[in-house]
């Protein structure tokens, strides 16, 4: 009678099974029986898929003339062959694109991927935003960074909002609208994307056929899981070019005996069975399966019982089909370290999971000698386990597992650690990846192997089964063995028996004994790529000049907390007028952080914004300054220091440190006759411009209170002013003063001025720039000094300022408050520091007898200056800058000194 040969493929070691019957197998079947049966650990040393990286899919997109089919089963992140690129509108901004994701019906997409950067899910195959905050009523602006790519509805949807301040105000308002509908005008549609889950009716793309002009009605890929990807041109959401678009998949409906129906499962046993089954797999007719076993393994893999309450296995993963059948169903029994067979015409399988013996053995059921090996070679022993899988612990990159080890094992070698490298393609949380790590080594260190020939009695084991052997000779009391390897025949002697190869096993090899290892979901300091720091923004305003003019000069700082991941920031301005407007927006420039100026800005109130730019190019959100009011040439200037005086003979010298304003214009200076209460407001101007860059002045002395202000080009004056006292005792002394004192009488000539209450005011205030003048008289309008004389002439002269239009009232008030010194409760103060009325003191000299027909010299300022003359005359002229304020003069004289 003729042996029939069959096979064993386990995730745990190689062994063949016979079976009986009269089963021939093709010569191609046989080959990939024979060649296929390796264990998880043994494939370790097995040779690697020759395309690399077929037997976990497409993890991006490919491109090429023919690329192969992906599988999918359970749930996994995949990308695809793209099958269809076209550009459409202006300049091709639209960029239409399908992408193959798999070659069968899948049973949904769940979410989508751009360049790793998750985006939202799907409302009728449109992308949708999920940052609307319900409560709230408002969102966050859009960016295209962080996880938050945005895709609106289709047009004509909902009420246009053309910016984000007026989504918000229609929000704010009381709009009740759904995100869906609020985000659908808000921004440009830059991607959409339409998913096709692969039937075997699918239409075609409606979307895609009325945009394309080469895609049409017949273009339905039946049978193929596609997404139609639709891109607008954005050099800010795709700085890096076109991005890479990914899905979370739920993968291939599989067939379930247990239940006689078809639906998505990521159950391992179904997953295998729908490969051996399946064309691109070995296209195995249904009734060569096992499914009583295929059921047994199914709920084995259901289980929940775990230590971690976890399901006991799952099958999650995608391959292509450039992969074997051999490499996959490697890959497939792997996911629940399990075993697969051939026997009696039908494929079986079993999980990794202990079993009770189904018979005992002892000396009688043996029909030869029994080989032992008690150890296996060095190249076939292990004492770590390590891999990778890849799943949403991981981000779904391909990662390692914590590595699987025992100490006693170590020791057990001499200390030489011997690595066996388990990948588990279509695992996707490390604790069933350390489940079945540990398993494998576990299954590695039971090394006694048996040989033998038993009785027909075993003809009712089959691979698998677990057996109790009784040797007295060998001191096996039950000891308990897997049949790795099974077959029969007749021998020599045409004795029909059972051969069998038997490896020692036990219970604790499929238990959950944890090491306490805990897999580090953030075991990396290396920031995420997307992630874009956020920017602070500062801004200063300064005078400059440029290209000899004065101008103002903006300067942008822009800084941020994490420096380190911000390759260039991108910074742009615009004037508030053009709010609300985003093609206003004006670029200042692209540069690493720290400041930016902008020169020659006009007089006026800006909006800054700014944002990062990662290394890899990835662009983070605009961050905002508002209200920036740039007018640096109307700042007055910097007060005057360091104001002193030195007198020579009858010179007073006048000096003080420079003012450092960049339109510092002129000084000028005041004096009151007082030694005390002189200040800007009551004193006289005796030097109106003493241009820049001056830091001195002289004139007559005098003895009083003299003050000084900058002036800038805008008229802007210091906002306090340095005042210094000359006493009377510094001046030379003269032998002779006369004097023409006024007050309280002013019975001078009057022009436009008035006498009230005994002080002199200028009669009409309501006119822009009133003034008058007085000639000035006592008995007479002159002094007489009796010959000619060189004499120091001097006008002195108090007032204070009033407001001559009945009661003030705030209505009358002619300027902007926030343009007048002091503060307001001293706006009516005589002594307020305006510096908007003013009187000067002017004499003029004559040679001849003033009693006569004298001739009259030029007026001249009565500012302690010599003068030459008999006699000499006095007027005083009063102004006013500030409509209906009037200076009022309290005492003023003229007086000659020889």
């Amino acid at each position: 009678m003729a042996a029939v040969t069959g096979v064993l493929l386990t995730a745990g070691f190689s062994t063949l099974a016979a079976n009986a019957g009269n089963y021939i197998l093709g010569s191609a079947l046989r080959h990939f029986l024979v060649t296929a049966a390796l264990g998880a650990a043994m494939q370790a040393l097995a040779p690697k898929p020759t395309i690399a990286g077929s037997n976990r899919g497409y993890q991006t997109n490919a491109i090429g003339p023919a690329q192969d089919h992906q599988i999918i089963y359970g749930r996994m992140k995949v990308g695809g062959a793209i099958v269809f690129d076209e550009g459409t509108g202006t300049n091709n901004k639209f960029l239409h694109r399908v992408i193959a994701v798999a070659g069968h019906e899948v049973d949904s997409f769940e979410s989508f991927y751009l360049n790793d950067d998750l985006i939202s899910a799907t409302v009728n195959g449109y992308l949708v935003s999920e940052n609307y905050n319900k409560e709230a009523r408002s969102f966050s602006e859009p960016t295209f960074q962080s996880g938050r790519y945005y895709s609106l509805l289709p047009e004509g949807v909902g009420t246009e909002f053309s910016t984000y301040e007026e989504l918000q105000d229609f929000l704010l308002g009381g709009g009740i609208y759904s995100a869906f509908t609020a985000l659908a005008s808000m921004r440009e549609r830059l991607v959409r994307i339409n998913t096709h889950n692969g039937s075997t009716d699918q239409e075609a793309d409606i979307d895609l056929v009325k945009e394309s002009a080469k895609w049409g009605n017949n273009h339905r890929l039946r049978g193929i899981a596609y997404m139609y990807v639709r891109l607008k041109f954005n050099a800010d959401a795709f700085p890096n070019g076109i991005p890479v678009i990914t899905a979370l998949v739920k993968g291939k409906k599989v067939y379930d005996p247990r239940t006689g129906t078809t639906s998505h499962s990521s159950n391992p046993a179904l997953c295998l069975r729908d490969y051996l089954t399946s064309k691109y797999g070995l296209a195995e007719e249904n009734v060569n399966i096992d499914d009583t076993l295929i059921s047994t393994a199914a709920d084995i893999c259901d289980q929940t019982n775990t230590n971690a309450g976890t399901t006991r296995y799952t099958c999650n993963g995608a391959f292509t089909t450039a992969s074997t059948p051999y490499d996959m169903i490697s890959e497939l029994l792997k996911s629940m370290g399990g075993t697969l067979w051939y026997a009696q015409g039908k494929w079986r399988v079993k999980p990794a999971y202990w079993t009770d013996t189904v018979m005992d053995l002892n000396e009688d059921d043996l029909r030869s000698g029994i080989s032992v090996s008690t150890r296996h070679s060095r190249r076939d022993n292990f004492n770590v386990i390590k891999g990778t899988f890849r799943g949403e612990e991981s981000n779904w990159q391909v990662t390692d597992y914590p590595q699987v080890t025992d100490n006693a094992y170590l020791v057990a070698d001499g200390g030489q650690e011997s690595v066996a490298d388990v990948d588990l393609s279509f695992t996707d949380n490390f604790v069933e990846a350390r489940r079945l790590g540990l398993i494998s080594l576990e299954r590695n260190r039971q090394q006694l192997t048996v040989n033998a020939s038993f009785g027909l009695r075993t003809l009712a084991l089959q691979v698998g089964d677990n057996v109790r052997i009784t040797n007295t000779r060998f001191g096996w009391v039950n000891k308990e063995f897997e049949v790795i390897q099974w077959s029969f025949g007749l021998v020599d002697d045409l004795d029909l028996q059972v051969q069998m190869t038997l490896r020692e096993t036990a219970e604790s090899v499929f238990d959950e004994v944890s090491d306490g290892a805990v897999y580090e979901k953030d075991n990396t300091t290396l920031t995420s790529p997307f992630f874009v720091p956020s920017v602070g923004i500062a801004t200063s305003v300064e005078a400059k000049v440029f290209a000899e003019k004065l101008v103002n000069e903006l300067t942008i700082i822009i800084t941020s907390g994490s420096p380190e991941s911000i390759d260039k920031v991108q910074v742009q301005y615009r004037n508030r007028v053009e709010a609300g407007d985003d093609t206003k927006w004006l670029n200042v420039s692209d540069g690493p952080l720290g400041n930016f100026i902008i020169i020659d800005l006009e007089k006026g109130f800006y909006e800054v914004r700014a944002r990062a730019v990662n290394t890899f190019g990835n662009i983070g959100e605009y961050e905002y300054l508002f209200n920036i009011e740039v007018d640096a040439l109307s700042a007055p200037p910097a007060d005057v220091t360091n104001f002193g005086h030195e007198l020579s003979g009858g010179t007073l010298f006048l000096d003080w440190t420079g003012v450092p304003d960049l339109d510092l214009s002129y000084y000028q200076v005041k004096h009151n006759p007082a030694l005390t209460g002189g200040n800007w407001g009551n004193s006289s101007i005796v030097l109106n411009k003493i241009a820049r860059p001056a830091t001195n002045a002289t004139l007559p002395a005098r003895a009083g209170t003299f003050t000084i202000k900058a002036f800038d080009k805008n008229l802007n004056q210091s906002v306090n002013a340095a005042s210094l006292v000359v006493l009377p005792t510094e001046l030379p002394s003269l032998d002779i003063t006369q004097t023409l004192t006024e007050q309280p009488a002013f019975g001078g000539t009057k022009t436009n001025c008035i006498v009230v209450s005994n002080q002199l005011e200028i009669d009409d205030t309501s006119a822009s720039s009133p003034t008058a003048t007085y000639l000035m008289q006592e008995t007479a309008n002159y002094l007489d000094a009796g010959s000619l004389k060189n004499a120091r002439t001097t006008g002195e002269v108090t007032f204070e300022r009033l407001y001559d239009n009945g009661t003030l009232l705030w209505d009358a008030i002619p300027q902007n408050w926030n343009t007048w010194p002091d503060n307001f409760d001293t706006w009516t103060d005589e002594n307020a520091a305006f510096g908007d009325v003013n009187v000067l003191v002017y004499v003029r000299a004559t040679p001849d007898d003033p009693a006569g027909t004298p001739t009259w010299g030029a007026w001249s300022l009565a500012n302690g200056a010599t003068v030459v003359g008999r006699a000499f005359e006095y007027k005083a002229e009063l102004t006013s800058t500030n409509t209906n304020f009037t200076p009022s003069v309290i005492t003023l004289i003229g007086k000659i000194e020889y």
